[in-house]
């Protein structure tokens, strides 16, 4: 587009010149950033643990095979993980007396997976390098060869009696040999015992059962044997082959709890902090811990608190609130906001932020009930503690007890907060969708507690993620050609060279 080529040259030049605000054109970025949908599909409500696996592959791929293309290797491994996302690799560890023989048969019958022996591995090395199998670098390297040819490529595979040892399992990790499923069967401990005294393979087999252990911790499944047939234990197996491990990193909360004042939110928050072992960020106390540091930021701040308590800019409070949660606590244990946000532009602000938050919960209860909850509350300035009056007893008999009247607490300051709150959760609820949970607040706080818990524990609500602004819609008719814009890419495919291809597992 002739115009829109022309300003982009010319703010970059006028930004490179010092004429720009800096702040401006990080704001502006920061809308651009809002129209993206590709960025927010990635950055949806859903608990980051829904990607890890892919991620995880892609990167143990990228850190095996070293590409000189990353770009291409990366397409080719997502049209690779694609295709080949349900098939199974299973490593069976047992007993040495244990038939695992008929039991990768019966997995095979179950899954058709074709199972893979040691002696398959020796038949199909050349008769001179037989000898040299017993080397952990040479079996993984043609056992790796053995498993990208021909139907095990296509359909997955169970290696029965290899890897022998931790020595063995690294190597086969280091060529790209990952299982999906790592399946030990545990016999009874009397059998154990007996078998160990008779035959010191099972001497060897201890031995070597930690280190196979730690080498797969991350994809191991145990299987109790008792006295289940071999026919039980196989479907037993093959129904646990159908689920997947998951070994990604753990989902972090990033919770926004919505509530009206009187609602107990805050002390909702605090308890679900110390359950999850999450960070409570409340707005108001970073306000105040704000407005003590020597910044440009909280000078602007302290001079909002001075002008008759003006009211603190949207785009201050959100600077405020990603400084805190960009912090080295947050983002190793994950935080639960509350008094924040209060309308549906601070919502939309919120979720432009490098971390959005993951779960949104509102909690549903009668204005009426918050509002005799606030007027029936003093607080103890001493200790900046809120309390009913009904269980305010000892202050008759304790003089040091004394409480008071918070001036949040007065009727007028009540009812604006009250009001402001009913005036705008319609239009939160309305953009939050169905990425936000209800939960119905009133009723004892114990059991509101349990509702709150019991929300959490459960998946994250199935629902398309929030775009704060949605891409503005071009007519087709106001496009321009312009000869600066970037070419069709796709009428170099004739003269461009070919794409290396890369083999996978």
């Amino acid at each position: 587009m002739k115009m829109r080529g022309w300003r982009r040259r010319s703010a970059a030049s006028a930004e490179q010149r010092g004429w720009v605000d800096t702040d401006e054109s990080a704001r502006s970025r920061r809308r651009r950033a809002a129209t993206d949908p590709a960025r927010h599909r990635f950055r949806s409500a859903q608990p980051p643990s829904r990607t890890s696996p892919l991620r995880d592959e892609l990167a143990t791929q990228l850190l095996i095979q070293q590409p000189d293309d990353p770009i291409v290797f990366i397409k080719q491994s997502v049209q690779h993980i694609i295709r080949k996302r349900d098939i199974s690799r299973v490593i069976l560890i047992a007993p040495p007396d244990f038939d695992k023989m008929t039991l990768a048969k019966i997995l095979q019958k179950e899954t058709g997976i074709c199972p893979v022996t040691l002696e398959g591995l020796y038949a199909s090395s050349p008769i001179g390098n037989i000898c040299r199998c017993y080397d952990a670098n040479e079996i993984a390297n043609r056992m790796k060869k053995m498993l990208m040819s021909g139907i095990l490529h296509e359909s997955g595979w169970i290696l029965v009696d290899i890897p022998r040892n931790k020595k063995e399992a690294r190597a086969m990790q280091y060529v790209g040999i990952i299982p999906t499923h790592v399946i030990q069967i545990i016999l009874s401990r009397i059998e154990d015992k007996i078998q160990e005294k008779k035959d010191i393979r099972q001497c060897d087999y201890k031995k070597n059962l930690r280190g196979l252990r730690d080498a797969y911790a991350n994809l191991l499944i145990e299987v109790q044997a008792g006295n289940k047939t071999i026919q039980e234990l196989g479907k037993e197996c093959a129904t646990l082959m159908k689920i997947r491990k998951h070994y990604g990193a753990p989902s972090l909360f990033r919770i926004v709890l919505i509530g009206p004042r009187g609602s107990d939110h805050r002390s909702l928050a605090k308890h679900i902090s110390e359950s999850f072992t999450l960070v409570h960020v409340d707005f108001n106390n970073i306000l105040k811990e704000a407005c003590l540091r020597e910044t440009a930021l909280d000078e602007m701040l302290r001079m909002c608190d001075h002008r008759c308590a003006q009211k603190v800019k949207s785009e201050a409070r959100i600077q405020i609130i990603e400084r805190y949660v960009l912090g080295s606590e947050c983002l190793k244990r994950g935080w639960i906001l509350t008094s924040y946000p209060k309308t549906v532009e601070e919502f939309k602000l919120l979720d432009m932020i490098s971390t959005p938050p993951n779960r949104v919960i509102v909690l549903k209860i009668d204005l009426q009930t918050c509002r005799e909850r606030l007027l029936n509350r003093e607080c103890n300035f001493t200790t900046e503690s809120e309390h009913e009056f009904s269980s305010c007893e000892s202050s008759v008999t304790d003089p040091d007890y004394k409480l008071d009247v918070h001036s949040n607490n007065y009727k007028d300051i009540i009812e604006q907060d009250l009001q402001e709150y009913k005036e705008n959760i319609d239009a939160i609820l309305q953009y939050a969708g169905e990425t936000a949970s209800i939960i119905n607040a009133t009723g004892d706080r114990k059991c509101v507690k349990e509702r709150l818990e019991a929300c959490l524990i459960r998946s994250a609500p199935s629902a398309k993620p929030r775009i704060p602004y949605p891409p503005p819609t071009i007519d087709p008719m106001d496009i321009e050609f312009e000869p600066d814009d970037e070419p069709d890419l796709n009428i170099f495919d004739d003269i461009r060279a070919p794409e290396p291809k890369y083999s996978f597992i």
